[in-house]
């Protein structure tokens, strides 16, 4: 799909005009329709202003063929040990790896998920499902407890620790994507069924 066709069909399902994109743009009408019937290429600042009035990303606007959704089933997701064997991470996101990294975490009490602390590129968000978790983030220090969420930037060295009695669940979202366990389990799906079976 060229920009042009995505920014007519964004306009028109948000029941914009061309003159109230311009408006909202501060581009010309013309220049608008130009760009809608991929009669001109715009700049990166117009790209810019267009993307915002239409609360879309530049890269949606510019990406040339959207890639096929990816489905992860219950039964086959990719599972890693880390910590010993003795904490499960499966990954819920696209295999192989796309701009974003999405994982589920078992930790039994008292164990980390991977290093003590750790720290990588982008953004990363942690959401506690069940269980209480312990977050260090730099100097800070915060528990989660089932519902919690936190958000920051990945760059600042941190870890998370079950701080419970009981083994808490979390959703790991990264990104880019930037989890490299140093070691990898291949679980065989029928495995993999029968785990989390067990968790129901």
């Amino acid at each position: 799909m060229h920009v042009g066709r995505k920014v007519r069909d964004l306009r028109l399902r948000q029941g914009l005009t061309v003159q109230r994109l311009a408006e909202a743009t501060g581009l010309s009408k013309g220049f608008i329709s130009q760009v809608e019937n991929n009669r001109t290429s715009p700049s990166l600042a117009s790209l810019h202003a267009i993307a915002n009035a239409l609360e879309v990303s530049v890269a949606y606007l510019v990406v040339e063929e959207n890639q096929v959704p990816h489905v992860v089933r219950a039964a086959q997701r990719p599972s890693v040990r880390v910590g010993g064997n003795s904490s499960r991470v499966e990954i819920l996101s696209a295999q192989p790896k796309r701009n974003m990294e999405v994982l589920m975490a078992e930790l039994p009490p008292g164990v980390s998920a991977g290093h003590k602390c750790h720290y990588h590129h982008g953004e990363e968000v942690v959401v506690c499902l069940e269980g209480r978790v312990k977050i260090v983030c730099g100097d800070h220090v915060f528990t989660l407890e089932t519902g919690d969420s936190i958000h920051y930037d990945g760059r600042i060295p941190h870890a998370v620790e079950n701080a419970g009695h009981t083994t808490a669940r979390i959703i790991i979202t990264m990104s880019p994507a930037a989890f490299e366990p140093m070691i990898r389990v291949r679980t065989h799906p029928a495995a993999a069924l029968r785990a989390v079976s067990s968790r129901g």
